[in-house]
């Protein structure tokens, strides 16, 4: 027997599971040098986030530009200066900051962490002239340019078209003071192309959409299979035929061909609005058949590749 003064209430404990329990991870701001970061304002509601990106930006002047912001005017030198975490972006005229070491190639890699990602070279107008001089003054073959150069094929042919545009533009007063002047400033933003520095890869084979699906095919155990066999299946040819039709020159002449065709006319009536006109046709290459539905208005079109990569309707 116990009294009801021996006994005594024990008091609550919280017990916590501390095996799950993670402390919660600070957002990754952009660091700030001491004595940048101004201290919170009492009434304003602006958040971290927003006081580390007005210290980003700096102040403005009378016409709205971060003046003292590295990154605040397009470069004019062929040089793009991408943002470099390792150094502050504001700089002062006539003060000397410290400046550490990039962490990559601040005119090639526009993002950190990402090396595959490169940014593309523009040709010098020197050499552009000298190409399309080449391949229409000279006649010089677009594969033996794109060869010599290390460019390839389908730039030469649209750099030797573009010309032929801007000739055409030139001539006909279109390309006004604006125009010239953003062209300019666009052309000095990104870098220039030195060949053979920087050639492209012209054994480089497009990926034919047809091996993007999947294909099913029973076979026995023992008969031989290879990637022949499966470019057969998918009605490709080897690749080392597709370098040769891509590296070989083909003499391609200017002149149409003229295929002479017998047209019988219908004899047109007075009051007839119309006039009939028959041609010789191989049934299947021409027409439609009578109740397939025509398919070149259709969303869903077959698509296809040709060996340059360019998409092409199959259906």
């Amino acid at each position: 027997m116990f009294s009801a003064s021996t006994i005594r209430p024990s008091g609550a404990r919280s017990v916590q599971a501390a095996r799950g329990f993670r402390r919660k991870r600070k957002a990754d701001y952009f660091r700030v040098p001491e004595g940048f970061l101004p201290k919170p304002d009492p009434k304003s509601h602006d958040g971290p986030l927003k006081r580390q990106l007005k210290v980003f930006l700096g102040p403005k002047n009378i016409r709205g530009e971060y003046y003292t912001n590295k990154y605040c005017y397009p470069p004019q030198n062929h040089q793009p200066s991408y943002i470099d975490e390792n150094n502050f972006p504001r700089v002062t005229p006539g003060v000397e900051v410290f400046q550490r070491n990039p962490s990559r190639d601040l005119s090639k890699f526009p993002f950190p962490h990402n090396r595959h990602t490169q940014t593309a070279q523009v040709i010098s107008e020197d050499m552009k002239q000298k190409i399309f001089s080449e391949v229409v003054e000279k006649g010089v073959h677009a594969q033996e340019v794109a060869h010599k150069y290390g460019i390839r094929l389908p730039r030469v042919e649209a750099l030797v078209k573009l010309q032929h545009i801007e000739r055409q533009w030139r001539s006909e007063n279109k390309i006004n003071e604006d125009l010239d002047k953003f062209s300019k400033v666009m052309n000095r933003m990104f870098p220039l192309f030195y060949p053979p520095r920087d050639k492209d890869n012209l054994t480089e084979i497009p990926t034919p959409a047809k091996t993007l699906h999947q294909r099913f095919l029973t076979i026995s155990e023992s008969e031989p299979f290879g990637p022949v066999d499966a470019g057969k299946i998918f009605g490709l040819e080897p690749a080392q035929e597709t370098l040769n039709s891509l590296s070989e020159f083909k003499e391609v002449s200017d002149m149409p061909k003229v295929k002479q065709n017998e047209v019988v006319v219908g004899v047109q009536k007075q009051g007839d609005d119309t006039e009939f006109r028959f041609t010789k046709a191989t049934a299947g290459e021409v027409g439609y058949r009578y109740g397939a539905s025509r398919r070149d208005k259709k969303r869903d079109r077959a698509v296809g590749f040709d060996k340059l990569g360019r998409m092409v309707y199959t259906v």
